[in-house]
């Protein structure tokens, strides 16, 4: 599973260079050229979220239907059951829709981290195998240092998420 686009982010940083000459040239014309810089850090930082949200929202590949559809904090999966298919989306890896058969996935576990008196959530990471190399992923919680209370919200969360690892599994072979 390709979570990190190093092509693009080593490319993002190569281009410093080239800016920092520019602005070294430009800047003995006239200062405002300086502006550029909280430019280029702003889409150096939002490019691939932007990126991210922009390819989320287009159509999945012809002939893909999504039957279930998983959000991670940092990624954002499908499944289709007719196909036994899995697209997936990560945030740093924003550029392209990645496509692999359920079958490629093993021994996919849900692990839910509660408070110490068990009332909250702290957060629910989701673990699978995928050709035999370890994956893991952390459930969408709603934000950053969000608890959900364990008996309302938290539940939903962590069936929605036993779901998806029953998918994986090869435990549900019907539309969800």
């Amino acid at each position: 599973m390709k979570k990190f686009n190093y092509l693009y982010f080593g490319l993002m940083t190569l281009a410093w260079f080239g800016i920092d000459r520019l602005l070294s040239v430009l800047t003995r014309y006239h200062p405002a050229w300086l502006l550029l810089l909280p430019v280029y850090f702003s889409w150096y930082l939002l490019s691939a979220p932007l990126f991210y949200c922009i390819r989320k929202r287009k159509d999945l590949r012809e002939g893909f239907y999504a039957s279930y559809c998983m959000q991670a904090q940092w990624a954002t999966f499908w499944i289709d059951l007719s196909r036994y298919e899995l697209a997936y989306l990560c945030m740093l890896n924003p550029l392209r829709i990645h496509y692999l058969p359920l079958n490629a996935f093993n021994d996919a576990r849900v692990e839910v981290h509660y408070a110490k008196n068990r009332e909250y959530i702290h957060f629910v990471n989701c673990s699978f195998e995928i050709y035999g190399k370890r994956n893991k992923v952390r459930v969408d919680t709603d934000g950053r240092g969000y608890r959900l209370h364990a008996e309302t919200n938290g539940k939903k969360l962590v069936d929605r998420t036993r779901q998806f690892v029953d998918i994986l599994n090869g435990r549900v072979k019907e539309k969800v």
